[in-house]
C-alpha cells in the first residue's frame, strides 16, 4: 500500500471522533461503564469537547473488541489483556505483510479464494518460493521449486 494511502487511514483512525453517547448505544456498553473503563487505564478519551467524551475510531474498536470478550464470557482484564495480545499480533503480521498485497492473486472472487506469494527460501541447494493459499481445504503454505 502506498505511504500516502496508509497515513490517511492513519489520520482517519486518528482524527475521527464518537462522542460517548454514539458509542453507548452503538454498542451496547452503558456511559457509566466507559467511564469505568477509562478510570480503570482501559480506554482514553480524546480531549472531551464542551463537556462531552470523545473517542477516536481506533478507540471505538477496542471498545467493541472488549465487548465482545465480555459478551463471550471473559471477565474484564482478560478482555483488556487479550486485546493487547491481538493488537501486538496484529502489528507483527502487518509488518510481514506489508508488501504483499501487491503479491496476491485472487483465484476465486466469489468464494475468496486466492495465493500471495510471500517470498523465497533456501532447501537445502535448491531455491523454492513460499506460496499462501486460501482456497477450499482452507488456508495453508505450498513451496514451488524454482
Amino acid at each position: 500500500m502506498e505511504n500516502g494511502k496508509n497515513n490517511k487511514i492513519h489520520q482517519l483512525f486518528e482524527n475521527l471522533e464518537i462522542g460517548i453517547g454514539g458509542v453507548s448505544s452503538s454498542l451496547g456498553v452503558s456511559q457509566r461503564q466507559l467511564r469505568y473503563w477509562e478510570q480503570k487505564g482501559y480506554i482514553k478519551p480524546i480531549d472531551e469537547k464542551s463537556g462531552v467524551r470523545h473517542y477516536s475510531l481506533a478507540t471505538v474498536y477496542l471498545i467493541a473488541f472488549i465487548k465482545d470478550q465480555l459478551d463471550a464470557g471473559y471477565t474484564l482484564d482478560a478482555a483488556v489483556k487479550k486485546s493487547k495480545e491481538v493488537r501486538i499480533k496484529s502489528k507483527i503480521a502487518r509488518k510481514l505483510l506489508r508488501n504483499a498485497f501487491d503479491d496476491i492473486e485472487v483465484t476465486d472472487e466469489e468464494k475468496g479464494y486466492g495465493e500471495i506469494r510471500m517470498g523465497e527460501i533456501e532447501v537445502g541447494d535448491k531455491k523454492a518460493e513460499v506460496i499462501g493459499i486460501v482456497d477450499e481445504n482452507g488456508s495453508h503454505f505450498e513451496l514451488k521449486e524454482e
